[in-house]
Formats: C-alpha cells, structure tokens, sequence
C-alpha cells in the first residue's frame, strides 16, 4: 500500500499496536485542569496512512512506530521523532497532539516518525516504570537510526519532538551520555525537567505530578523516600543531565509553554508549570548551553539548517 506521505510499502509486515484503557484519576495525571473537565485524554484524530505502519522495535505490542517518508527526496532528508504525551499512562502514537503537529512537519518536507511505547502499568518488573517507557523510546531511536540508509534519513539532522511525558523522555534521550544518539535539536513542549520532588515543589509548590514513575502511591510518599530515588532522579530528571552533559556535545533544546509566576508561587496547571523551563533554562545559560524558547517553526529551521 501505499501512504499520502510516503512511497509504497513493501518488506515489513506490519504489527498492529493494541491501545490500552485504564482508568486513571484527574488529579494524577498530567493533563490541563480544561483537558480535565472535559474528560481527560486526548481523542485519536484522522490521520494518513503512513508509509510504515506499526513497525516493530520490540516483542510488546506497544513497541511499535509508524513511518511517513516525503516522496521524491534525491538526497537524504531531516528526521523528526515524535513522542507523545500522556503521562506514562495515556495517549497513543496517533493521538491528536501528533496529528496537530503532522502536517507541518510534513509541509517541512522532513521525515516523521511517532512512536508508541508502553505504559507505566505494561512494563513489568521494571524499576522504576519510567526507565521502561524511557528505554522504549531509546530503541525506537536505535531502529530508525539503523533504518536510516532505507529511509532515506539524514542520520546527521534527526530531531525529537513531544509534549509532556513525551517532551520528558525527549530531554532524556538528548541528554542521556552526552547526546549518545547524535540528536541535532529537541523541540519539548510543556516540559518537565525536574524528577527531584524536593527541587519540584520549591519551584512549584502545588506540584502534584512524578511519584507515579517511580512506583509511589503518593508525591508524599514519594517525597519521604527521596534520598532512595537520588540514583533514579540522575538518571531520568532532565535538569540533573543538563548538569553532567558536555554542553559542547548537546543538540540545540527549543522549549515552548506557558510563563510562569515567579519561583515557589502557586501554579494554574503545576504539572505543566512554566517554571519547568524557567529553571532549566536558568541553568542552560549558566552551562552556556544551546537551550531556548522558541517555536516549532524553530525547530524546524534548526533542523534543516
């Protein structure tokens, strides 16, 4: 078959990704109090059939991506990974934050990929449950990077692009051993860069959201038990990798969301809070680091630049 996006498929047989329901409280995930009355999760919008549909980088059903290549590209073209939001625990790889961000990546001319991954609830044994979401986004990275002589990719200019959880494991992965996947830009919408409940709450003091990726019942629990988090908060708190990383060596981080009050004062929605990228952006520029706010529209022009 062939998609709206992207040539005719042929040596991939195709696995289909099962969604999965849960019933979640409001107040625990990450979604606007608006998104909230209205029922919580976002709903799939229409989307074009990808090139490549449910390809496989795992044996879970929810490892899985989906391909849209431009068509008629002479020479290798830049990449985007899209990795959606939800918390960990909602949202799908073609949900309508991905279709709101699809046609202009396409009119962009760029290659886009939009990874589904597993739930917090789905990975298992795990510890914590967000290093197996995170790990699944690393090998989604790992597969379109070996994919991408086939693709048609430029392995030079590939991007990540997400909002929320999805901007979270974003930062991640550009940051994690000093940009070991060669990521040229991030583009994190509403961004949590704090996993430190201790650093969250100074920041934001109604912060409410994190315990659930570490397997706490609560964020006072949570909070209690912090000091036997410090090695897990290093590894998956994007300002604790902004710290180590060899500015020198980092893709450029374009961050977009709402301003924010000022440090330590109540936040409408503290789960998206804009001191998320007040703060690492503070730091940014201490390190001297390529981070900003800025737009899609930026992201792209640094991604194809």
């Amino acid at each position: 078959m062939r998609g709206d996006f992207g040539e005719k498929v042929s040596g991939i047989v195709p696995r289909i990704c099962l969604a999965a329901a849960f019933v979640f409280t409001a107040a625990a995930m990450p979604v606007s109090a608006e998104s909230q009355r209205k029922g919580g999760s976002k709903k799939s919008a229409p989307l074009p059939a990808a090139t490549f549909d449910s390809v496989s980088y795992g044996s879970h059903a929810k490892q899985c991506l989906d391909v849209y290549l431009p068509q008629g590209a002479k020479s290798p073209v830049p990449a985007v990974i899209y990795i959606h939001g939800g918390g960990f625990r909602i949202g799908g790889r073609k949900d309508s934050g991905f279709a709101a961000a699809y046609p202009r990546y396409k009119a962009a001319g760029l290659a886009v990929i939009s990874v589904e991954y597993r739930y917090l609830s789905e990975v298992g044994d795990v510890k914590p449950p967000v290093k197996g979401c995170i790990d699944d986004v690393f090998a989604a990275i790992r597969l379109v990077k070996s994919k991408a002589k086939e693709w048609n990719i430029d392995i030079n200019r590939i991007g990540l692009s997400g909002g929320s959880a999805g901007a979270h494991s974003s930062l991640c992965a550009a940051l994690t051993d000093d940009n070991a996947f060669g990521i040229r830009a991030v583009f994190a919408h509403r961004p949590q860069t704090s996993m430190d409940p201790v650093e969250m709450q100074s920041w934001i003091p109604n912060s409410r959201y994190g315990h659930q990726l570490f397997g706490y019942r609560s964020f006072a629990v949570w909070k209690a038990h912090r000091d036997d988090c410090l090695p897990w908060i290093e590894k998956f708190s994007p300002i604790a990798l902004l710290v180590k990383s060899d500015v020198a060596k980092m893709p450029v981080v374009i961050c977009a969301g709402r301003k924010s009050p000022k440090a330590g004062e109540k936040e409408p929605d503290p789960t998206h809070g804009g001191m998320f990228i007040e703060k690492f952006l503070d730091k940014a520029k201490q390190l001297g680091a390529p981070c900003r706010r800025g737009s899609m529209k930026d992201f792209i022009r640094v991604l194809k630049g």
